[in-house]
């Protein structure tokens, strides 16, 4: 299985277990999980660090936020029986320096990769900013590898992601997963403009991983589009009025990465995909390992 990090193809993203789910239950997701995760042809799992966005926006959170164990924790303990490399995210806000550079040490330590993520607004009172985080990981654990987080809705809304992006390359960034895509415009958007840039430049577009996630029901949909995902109106009709809402946003996600794909391999931009099981629920737990099937087959066509 490969380790380097700019060669990834196909990755999986999964949350820990909350904080106050008790051990037994702990080990049986851990178990349930590894079991799954050893049969998909992954080239590493990710696993993401939770944090509360309602600083983000006054809007009511369709969902209770509740703390989860550390994604590291979790990764290298209750998950050590997956052979796949790991790839961890991490908020550094609520972090002091020497905290996170423990973290960060940590994770070398173990052959992991990080992905840091910074305060989700402006207004949050922080204990490390993003930039200062990225310095003392080039400073302390220079040898770790690095990702960053890619959002083409910041790009609509604010412009200047395909700066953002090579900034963080500059800062030690060797690839990048987005946030879940469900626009292919937005998406098209940042991805004609980083190429751009980087040819006005005369440096690579760094590997992007575009991050699909299937989504089950109307309150799901709801929870993306408070998190900040654009889902433009006619694909909310389209999975609104579905007769199988879980069936066609499999369809959706695959028409979004056979789309981006192709605009990619246009512009020789190497671009993979991470798909995200984040739900409790069986039966998207299930369309996820489904979508990764059918993401590993359009990749495959593509070689």
């Amino acid at each position: 299985m490969s380790s380097d990090w700019t060669a990834l193809r196909l990755t999986y993203g999964i949350t820990p277990p909350k904080l106050s789910t008790p051990e037994p239950r702990r080990r049986e997701i851990a178990a349930a999980q590894a079991a799954r995760i050893a049969k998909l042809p992954i080239d590493a799992l990710v696993v993401y660090d939770l944090q509360d966005e309602s600083s983000r926006t006054d809007a009511e959170r369709p969902f209770p936020f509740l703390r989860a164990i550390d994604p590291l924790d979790y990764a290298y303990d209750y998950l050590d029986s997956v052979a796949q490399p790991k790839i961890i995210y991490r908020s550094v806000s609520g972090s002091g320096e020497t905290e996170l550079v423990d973290w960060l040490t940590r994770l070398h330590g173990l052959g992991g990769a990080a992905v840091l993520v910074g305060a989700p607004s402006r207004s949050q009172a922080v204990s490390l900013h993003l930039g200062d985080a990225y310095r003392a990981r080039s400073a302390q654990v220079p040898a770790l590898a690095l990702g960053g987080v890619a959002i083409a809705e910041r790009h609509e809304a604010r412009g200047a992601e395909d700066e953002r992006v090579l900034g963080k390359v500059d800062q030690g960034c060797r690839f990048f997963i987005t946030q879940a895509v469900y626009s292919v415009t937005a998406s098209k958007n940042l991805l004609s403009d980083l190429h751009y840039r980087c040819a006005a430049a005369g440096r690579p577009v760094p590997p992007l991983l575009v991050t699909l996630s299937p989504c089950g029901s109307k309150k799901t949909l709801e929870f993306m589009a408070w998190l900040g995902v654009s889902v433009p109106r006619w694909l909310q009709n389209e999975l609104l009025q579905a007769h199988d809402i879980l069936e066609k946003s499999i369809e959706l996600c695959v028409q979004t990465f056979s789309e981006l794909s192709e605009f990619a391999r246009e512009k020789n931009i190497r671009l993979g995909c991470n798909v995200e099981s984040v739900s409790l629920n069986k039966a998207e737990i299930e369309a996820s390992v489904e979508l990764v099937g059918r993401i590993q087959a359009i990749l495959n066509a593509k070689e």
